[in-house]
């Protein structure tokens, strides 16, 4: 649960940086500063979920679902962000939920 979540929200970080999707999001995340942190913050997120998934007992099975799950996350940061940013911004919600969640069940 925990790498599915911090996927997400890292893959959600990269694409919001992008200029032609930061004009779909809130007016206070356009500005320049906020797309070169969410840049900034997108691929160590998604690097921590891979290093999630592979510091589990299971690694193997864990790393073929992190394969599996990366373009499942991304085509729906892609669809929350073509039909509707409060799609892709409940969804960044849910997923911080599912870290916390994650978080709070193993420990």
């Amino acid at each position: 649960m925990i790498f599915a979540g911090l996927l997400y929200l890292g893959l959600f970080a990269l694409a919001a940086s992008m200029s032609r999707h930061a004009q779909l999001l809130p007016a206070q995340w356009r500005a320049a500063a906020y797309g070169d942190r969410l840049r900034v913050a997108g691929w160590p997120l998604v690097l921590a979920s891979l290093v999630v998934a592979l510091g589990s007992a299971d690694w193997p099975m864990r790393l073929l679902a992190w394969v599996g799950l990366a373009p499942v996350a991304g085509g729906i940061v892609l669809l929350g962000l073509t039909f509707g940013v409060r799609w892709a911004q409940v969804a960044a919600l849910l997923a911080a939920l599912l870290v916390l969640a994650g978080l709070a069940s193993s420990g």
